[in-house]
């Protein structure tokens, strides 16, 4: 049997000492770039795999990051943002899917030794786990505002307000909100917040009664089945409604199924408004106006804030805040 490549034989091939070896690998000494462009063609030839493990035991590190996510529809760009930020530092990503409320999430991340946790799904932070996590030096970047953890936040202000500038040029004043949250959730929401406020400013208040949130009993169905029956039970108790928002272009694609069946048409009877830019929405018909947020610049910064708290060079009160912008194309 093969003998496992060790941090001597890396040491012999680079000739240097297996202290420098470590040194590049940790980055605890100044090394030369000459002498680390030879430790880390060593480690590429002899294809030498440090245990992450054995290095938290020493460190307490494994330099990993934990990542929980309700599902990985549109994952992708974050992601790509938060791997290109973890490598450049050395740091590997660890996705949990987040879809069950009865699950110790922040356990199981506790468990793996996670040096940080980027918490993009909707079960936040309590304050006795967050307690815990800090106490044992893990980092926690929650994207939800109002938590004790550092945070990276989505303001949709500013795509919200001219969202609804477009309503009031049309005079669309019945507006519905379909969010796949549950309602106690999304009432904090900064998109709900804006609604409320750019709708009052308009002269056309927020009916509440026409926002239908995401329910346990419907855990089963899919993004945009859901948006197909919370808009047919709008359609039913509120057939004067005349534009909705949905908080993702995927419950739009729901909204746009129930309409036509019904007979409507969008814009001329109903507006649709996204939330996301998904690729999809640029080429549905009519094309759907939606808001945007750089996902990759997101992904990024989320990472970066763990990093940041790791080198416990951030205040507390430090806070990321990424704009999103209001896309208008042929549903509103």
């Amino acid at each position: 049997m093969k003998r496992a490549t060790n941090r001597n034989d890396v040491a012999r091939l680079a000739k240097v000492a297996p202290s420098t070896v470590s040194n590049v690998l940790n980055g605890t000494k100044y090394v030369s770039d000459n002498v680390k462009e030879r430790v880390l063609n060593a480690i590429k030839e002899l294809q030498y795999e440090p245990s992450l493990l054995a290095r938290s035991l020493k460190n307490g590190s494994t330099k990993q990051i934990s990542v929980l996510v309700n599902s990985l529809e549109n994952f992708e760009e974050i992601y790509r943002g938060m791997n290109q930020a973890a490598q450049n530092s050395e740091y590997t990503l660890s996705v949990v899917i987040a879809n069950d409320k009865r699950a110790d999430y922040y356990g199981e991340c506790f468990a793996r030794r996670s040096d940080g946790i980027i918490n993009l799904s909707h079960f936040f932070c309590s304050d006795s786990d967050y307690l815990k996590l800090i106490d044992h030096s893990v980092a926690v970047v929650n994207v939800a505002p109002g938590k004790k953890s550092a945070e990276v936040s989505l303001n949709y202000a500013p795509a919200v307000e001219a969202f609804v500038r477009d309503l009031t040029e049309k005079k669309r004043t019945k507006l519905a909100v379909i969010a796949d949250t549950s309602f106690a959730e999304f009432m904090p929401d900064t998109r709900m917040i804006a609604l409320r406020y750019y709708m009052a400013q308009s002269g056309a208040p927020l009916d509440e009664n026409r926002l239908r949130c995401f329910e346990e009993n419907m855990a089963m169905l899919n993004v945009s089945e859901f948006g197909y029956r919370a808009m047919n039970d709008l359609m039913d108790r509120f057939p004067d409604t005349n534009a909705v928002f949905c908080v993702n272009d995927y419950i739009a694609m729901g909204v746009y199924k129930c309409l036509f069946e019904r007979g409507k048409n969008v814009p001329r009877d109903i507006s649709v408004c996204g939330c996301d830019n998904f690729p999809l929405g640029e080429f549905t018909y009519p094309a759907l106006s939606t808001m945007s947020v750089n996902r990759t610049e997101f992904g990024r910064c989320c990472v970066e804030s763990i990093l940041s708290q790791l080198r416990g060079d951030r205040e507390e009160t430090d806070r990321k805040v990424l704009f999103a912008s209001y896309i208008p194309r042929d549903s509103v």
